[in-house]
């Protein structure tokens, strides 16, 4: 079967089912331990969902929003509604209320499909609420407690989903015949923007758009039938749901982590082949690793760094698939059996493949987990892209890039713009059947991000020699100081990754006289420099606000602004004493900084950052 052989997402779903018949296609937790899940069970179960929907009204067209995390139900459910030629409108679990209701009647939604109580209780908080025609709670705990709140049309998942299976009849039978009808063209599902720049948009995504997207994919991304993939980057994002769908096509088995929280724990109990992962995910990996060896004997930490010093010789062999000197071989065998390997069973020892998206990554990143023996795939692509425009592979891999554009995916550079240096790039433009038909009921919005069938994607970057892209900035993402220089905040955030005492950094100074930065700190490093420099604190809030601190991570900042033209050097800082989270809501669900919740929250503290005066050898240079 070749990798091209279905035109929409159900297709996809049904001869996947029927190619693998596997007894463990999906594994999730049940009181405590991994349970599976058969092939031929999720079948049943997504046929008998389906006839609970369609008792519910659910038919051809109709918006049902998934309001989740990630669990087996998500899709299950998902795999329902597009069977019955519904539109998934998902929902990320960690929006405020606000958000929800915007989405909810913006997509004209009939039904929510929800998790737990608190979700609920958002959902019935929401005006909203009145123009549903139900809700499914996937836990029973939630489904109680709205029956006491007289909830519209509560009704519990299981109870829904056990009803039609008791019934019997030949729900597998039905739901391939419904499923078939659906036509490429047809709309899959309405994903809203993460919010990080402003009111969400919803983007309108076809079952062609996608199932292109996972055919383009799968040609390139060496998964095979016995992997097993760990996934627990929201589902609400196309950038997981897209590779859930190719995990499944593949073969590939599909364990859900129970959160964030539990990830290290999930990750050793799962010993996952295949993982997609933000940067941000492989930063704390590395700040940990890091941490450990600081804590070691000098001679293990002698170790560690010929270890290293080993793997960076050897991976380059690995990216362009050539054999190393018999020497090197040797050298390395060694260091792998003494630290590599041990530094591999941090993610479980099996790893072959990490996927990485989202938001740029350092090459100092991606050559430190390479070096260990964990190939990072570093891709790019947009939710308006379905999303992977191009990607490194297996035998295709260049750090510093985003690998070439995928089979099918057009790419050109379009119009010159002013780039993040005060220069001037070009915006990458992006034509193929993964580009979405355009936004939900935004007329002016299409029209300004198509021009002739090409999409505009914001970004700016180049084109290597090789065909490799390279990502150099946001244009929407420009801000112009007071002085009249462009300066992209991104550039100044990127270098502070895997830097040992900055955890998150928010830049800032649209229409000021100079930069400046929102420091949120690796607290555990710095109480320990603090403790090592006798600098008395009781608490975090104490502890950022002391003088001798903030001269240090000021002179942090400085050596890393060193080389950086004087409109760019960051001359100000303000330390925060927490992080930013996505409870807070000052991160989106794809763990992107939402500037505008950040500046609202911490105004008064970037007012006071330019009360001060800047240093006065630096003035002429700002001016």
């Amino acid at each position: 079967m070749s990798e091209r052989d279905f035109d929409t997402l159900n297709l996809l779903f049904l001869k996947a089912i029927d190619r693998y018949d596997k007894p463990d296609a999906f594994l999730h937790k049940v009181k405590g331990a991994y349970q599976a899940v058969s092939s031929r069970e999720v079948l049943r179960q997504v046929g008998a969902l389906a006839k609970g929907l369609t008792r519910l009204g659910v038919g051809p067209g109709d918006r049902v929003a998934l309001l989740s995390e990630n669990r087996l139900e998500w899709a299950l459910t998902d795999y329902a509604v597009l069977g019955l030629g519904g539109i998934v409108v998902p929902i990320f679990p960690t929006l405020l209320e606000g958000d929800t209701d915007y989405i909810l009647r913006d997509s004209g939604a009939i039904g929510v499909v929800l998790s737990s109580e608190t979700q609920l209780r958002k959902v019935l908080n929401t005006a909203a609420v009145s123009g549903l025609r139900f809700i499914l709670a996937m836990d029973r705990t939630a489904a109680a407690a709205g029956s006491t709140r007289q909830a519209p049309a509560l009704r519990a998942w299981h109870e829904v989903l056990g009803r039609a299976l008791e019934e019997g009849g030949d729900v597998e039978g039905a739901f391939r015949e419904r499923a078939s009808r659906v036509k490429p063209g047809d709309t899959a599902s309405i994903l809203y923007t993460s919010g990080s720049t402003g009111q969400p948009k919803g983007v309108v995504l076809t079952h062609a758009n996608i199932a292109s997207n996972v055919g383009a994919c799968a040609g390139l991304l060496a998964f095979e039938q016995g992997d097993v993939a760990l996934s627990f980057l929201p589902l609400s994002h196309i950038y997981e749901r897209m590779l859930d769908y190719l995990y499944l096509w593949r073969g590939v088995t599909i364990a859900y982590a129970e959160s964030l929280e539990t990830l290290p724990q999930n990750i050793l109990e799962v010993r996952p082949t295949e993982m997609a992962v933000v940067p941000r995910l492989l930063e704390r990996i590395h700040a940990r690793v890091l941490e450990a060896v600081q804590q070691s004997s000098p001679l293990k930490q002698k170790l560690f760094q010929w270890a290293f010093s080993i793997g960076r010789e050897y991976f380059p062999y690995q990216l362009t698939r050539r054999t190393p000197p018999w020497w090197l071989r040797l050298r390395h065998a060694f260091a792998d059996t003494l630290v590599l390997s041990k530094v591999r069973a941090r993610l479980g020892g099996r790893m072959r493949s990490i996927i990485c998206g989202s938001a740029p990554l350092s090459r100092e990143l991606a050559e430190f987990f390479w070096s260990a023996g964990l190939p990072v795939y570093e891709g790019y692509g947009l939710t308006e892209t379905s999303p992977v425009i191009s990607t490194n592979y297996p035998g295709r891999v260049k750090l510093g890039t985003v690998g070439p554009p995928i089979p099918g995916c057009e790419v050109k550079m379009g119009e010159e713009s002013t780039d993040f240096e005060g220069r001037t790039g070009r915006e990458i433009l992006v034509r193929g059947p993964n580009v979405t038909p355009g936004y939900y009921h935004l007329e002016e919005e299409n029209r300004r991000a198509f021009t002739d069938g090409w999409f505009h994607t914001g970004d700016l970057g180049e084109l290597d020699a090789d065909g490799f892209l390279r990502v150099t900035g946001r244009k929407k993402n420009l801000f112009k100081t007071s002085g009249g220089k462009y300066v992209a905040p991104e550039k100044l955030e990127n270098l502070f990754q895997g830097h040992p005492y900055v955890a998150q950094v928010m830049v800032l100074g649209e229409g000021r006289k100079f930069v400046s930065a929102l420091i949120v700190p690796h607290f555990n490093r710095l109480e320990a420099y603090a403790r090592e420099h006798a600098i008395p604190f009781q608490s975090r809030q104490e502890l950022v606000r002391r003088p001798e601190i903030q001269r240090f991570l000021q002179e942090q900042v400085d050596e890393l602004n060193r080389d950086l033209p004087p409109y760019e050097k960051i001359r100000q800082i303000g330390i925060l004493p927490e992080e930013f989270s996505i409870n807070s809501g000052e991160l989106s669900a794809t763990l992107k900084i939402k500037r505008w919740v950040v500046e609202a929250k911490y105004r008064d503290l970037i007012e006071e950052i330019y009360r001060r005066p800047a240093p006065e050898k630096e003035c002429a240079a700002i001016a």
